[in-house]
């Protein structure tokens, strides 16, 4: 895939920055000797390294490239992670973005921030680089915030989930339970990020508990994060679901340490993603639990495409308050009002 050819000295000259004002400046305007794929790379370099002048001359410059150039930079010998970090923000021709995602060379940080923005098919090139996925896991939570995320791409990304971190965590705790070792293991759970059983169920009482676990969680890796979430302690678990990264917020669901209470309570806040809220309501064990059900229908947050169906399964007085409940959706109070009306007819 990449071609054996030594650079131009040049171009070796502009990538090491020995290059001289002037010459930066014709190479920043597309002036200089360069084969499309070096002009490329060249520019990749000044975007990176440029001051703010010459990055605006490079910006002109880099439009008129075809996508043949950047096509050859990518896959040339000795490309830089700036270079290919500059092209990836810069076009979204799919026969230069593909080698891109695979090469080994691109920065976690290009591929995450990609990963909201590219097409269903380069998803699918993204989503099969599971060592890197697994290295950078923010990659797949920015996958999430993709508006055109295939839905095959979803349930991929949420397999990575359970492949990846919570089988480990299962794997472990059947491991304990063999080991006939359940109440050590469940004091490692409490103790997983340093502190008693005791210590939680005091921190549990306090009022700073919040920013206790705040301060505590807030330079953990997302793995680490992953592994709190599914074997922590009640408030670590209620404190993680409300985590950014959707892995996170996943992981908690997951967890066998999640009860109904849990997910009653879940289902009640209004600081959680929507994901998770749908997550929720496609869990059918707890949504057999009516007071799990009509929590997160009475929820604002929860998203309308799945609390809509669970409007009618609502109780005669329940669907009265939601009709008259201007805290939910206009759809929702509009079908529990219908539904009123063909109950009384």
């Amino acid at each position: 895939m990449a071609s054996a050819e030594p650079v131009s000295e040049l171009l070796a000259q502009i990538e090491s920055g020995e290059a001289p004002a002037q010459v930066l400046e014709f190479a920043a305007r597309g002036l200089v000797p360069l084969p499309p794929g070096e002009m490329a790379r060249a520019l990749g370099t000044i975007f990176a390294k440029g001051e703010t002048t010459l990055k605006a001359l490079a910006e002109e410059s880099f439009k008129v490239l075809p996508a043949a150039a950047l096509l050859q930079a990518v896959t040339s010998d000795g490309v830089k992670p700036e270079q290919l970090d500059a092209i990836a923000r810069r076009t979204s021709e799919a026969v230069v973005l593909e080698p891109l995602i695979r090469h080994k060379r691109i920065p976690d940080e290009t591929l995450a921030w990609l990963a909201d923005r590219i097409e269903p098919y380069l998803q699918d090139v993204l989503v099969t680089n599971q060592v890197r996925l697994l290295a950078a896991p923010v990659i797949v939570e920015r996958l999430f915030e993709n508006p055109h995320l295939s839905a095959d791409i979803r349930r991929r990304a949420d397999e990575f989930l359970e492949e990846f971190f919570l089988k480990k965590e299962r794997e472990e705790d059947a491991r304990a339970a063999a080991a006939g070792a359940a109440e050590v293991a469940e004091d490692t759970q409490a103790t997983a990020a340093g502190i008693t059983p005791a210590a939680a169920a005091a921190a549990a009482e306090s009022e700073e508990v919040h920013q206790n676990l705040f301060a505590r969680l807030s330079n953990y890796t997302i793995a680490q994060k992953i592994r709190l979430a599914w074997r922590g302690t009640k408030e670590e678990r209620l404190f993680l679901v409300r985590d950014n990264n959707r892995l996170v917020a996943m992981a908690v669901l997951k967890s066998p340490k999640t009860r109904e209470g849990d997910a009653e309570t879940i289902a009640n806040m209004k600081s959680v993603s929507e994901d998770v809220l749908r997550a929720l309501s496609m869990r059918r064990e707890w949504m057999r639990k009516y007071s799990i059900l009509v929590t997160l229908v009475k929820n604002p947050r929860s998203p309308i495409d799945a609390t809509l169906p669970l409007v009618i399964r609502v109780n005669h007085a329940d669907q009265k308050k939601l009709a008259m409940d201007r805290n939910v959706p206009e759809p929702i109070r509009a079908l529990a009002r219908r539904e009123i009306a063909r109950r009384e007819s």
